[in-house]
């Protein structure tokens, strides 16, 4: 690294490289809204930011206050990205000129525009107005970076192997795919099949909705526990259940799905944050009915698409079918995949999610034994 030959010393707990000048290059975060408030009373002559697609634009914009420099440097900001992400959108109106096919104004790769704001509207100007800032857009690829091509060509290979919209983002660089009905999952991506292979590994994933349908209007998330096997390289959806019950009804539809499938199948359950996604679990845990079976609590993620990439990569390539035995809806469940994330029930696709989730091994440390052989693991 270049810094220690200019006289560089690095604070690892600071995180910043002090030179000879006194000037700095320091290492900060926003993991949160309010961590932008952090940098109240920074001056930073440079400003950059790692995937800003991962930032709010309050975030983003709120650092222009920062940057301000005497020491006869001009302030810069610059970013780096991918599609995707929370700040997509903003990222994509804010460089629409290159990023928007249907800008009434496109602008060239590198090509400088100008903007000012006026109140709440920000207006493109001419390049002398003295309240202009300079903005571009550089596009690349990973063709671009000679170097991991040719040392890691197997890079190229995983981003392939990508979901479709992750693959066009990360590989192609899309700007306008987005997650939407059609695109995570096809129908034709999955296979019928009479029964999985002997001897699969099965597990049943409960994704919860305490919440009862009480009018014909009403249409309330539903309960679903969806028992899914693996097989070679191959996953299984053998069956689902759903239903908008009250908690009460939830844990009796649960008992009643364990006695069906038997002790070889491990239960799993959706895990929320803090203590009463814990008590939750423990409760479910510790209900007599459910002695012999093992149980556990797993952490989801809140971002129902990046739950379900693992499946939807491989019911691309074929490696997800699905079991037809006549026991449970298949057709509700296609619809379902079809629409997600855009229809109005999604609980099938997070109940397989989490499933798929299961067949991950866990770190074993922290896992609290209750009453052998039930298990939950804490968070």
């Amino acid at each position: 690294m270049a810094y220690p030959a200019l006289g560089g010393r690095y604070n690892d707990s600071k995180f910043q490289w002090r030179f000879p000048a006194q000037s700095m290059i320091v290492f900060s975060h926003m993991e949160g809204e309010p961590d932008k408030l952090k940098h109240q009373s920074a001056e930073y002559a440079y400003i950059g930011f790692d995937e800003v697609t991962t930032f709010t634009e309050s975030q983003y914009v709120y650092l222009f206050s920062r940057a301000r420099t005497t020491c006869g440097v001009p302030p810069r900001i610059r970013a780096g990205t991918n599609p995707g992400n929370i700040g997509h959108d903003w990222v994509k109106r804010r460089w629409g000129a290159w990023l928007d096919k249907r800008h009434a104004n496109p602008a060239a790769d590198g090509e400088l525009r100008w903007y000012k704001r006026e109140g709440d509207i920000e207006l493109e100007c001419d390049p002398d107005d003295p309240e202009g800032l300079s903005r571009t857009f550089i596009r690349a690829s990973v063709w671009d970076n000679p170097y991991i091509v040719e040392q890691d060509p197997g890079y190229v290979t995983r981003l392939k192997a990508l979901p479709l919209v992750e693959r066009m983002q990360l590989l192609e660089g899309d700007w306008d795919v987005m997650a939407a009905a059609g695109l995570v999952f096809k129908r034709e991506w999955f296979s019928i099949v009479k029964a999985a292979p002997a001897g699969a590994t099965k597990v049943r994933f409960w994704d919860f909705a305490a919440t009862e349908k009480k009018t014909a209007k009403a249409d309330p998330d539903y309960t679903a526990g969806a028992r899914v096997s693996i097989s070679g390289n191959a996953y299984y959806i053998e069956h689902i259940v759903r239903q908008q019950a009250t908690w009460a009804g939830v844990k009796a539809l649960m008992v009643q799905a364990a006695q069906l499938d038997g002790t070889n199948v491990v239960i799993g359950i959706e895990q929320e944050p803090g203590a009463s996604g814990k008590a939750i679990v423990y409760e479910i845990v510790s209900m007599p009915e459910l002695r012999g079976h093992t149980v556990r609590g797993y952490r989801s993620s809140k971002d129902k698409v990046a739950r379900a990439s693992p499946w939807s990569a491989q019911a691309e390539v074929g490696n997800v079918k699905i079991v037809n035995d006549g026991t449970w809806d298949i057709e509700t469940f296609l619809n379902e995949c079809e629409w997600f994330p855009e229809g109005i029930h999604d609980d099938q696709v997070d109940a397989v999610s989490g499933a798929v989730q299961m067949f991950v091994p866990e770190e074993e440390e922290g896992i609290v034994y209750y009453e052998e052989p039930l298990v939950i693991s804490p968070y």
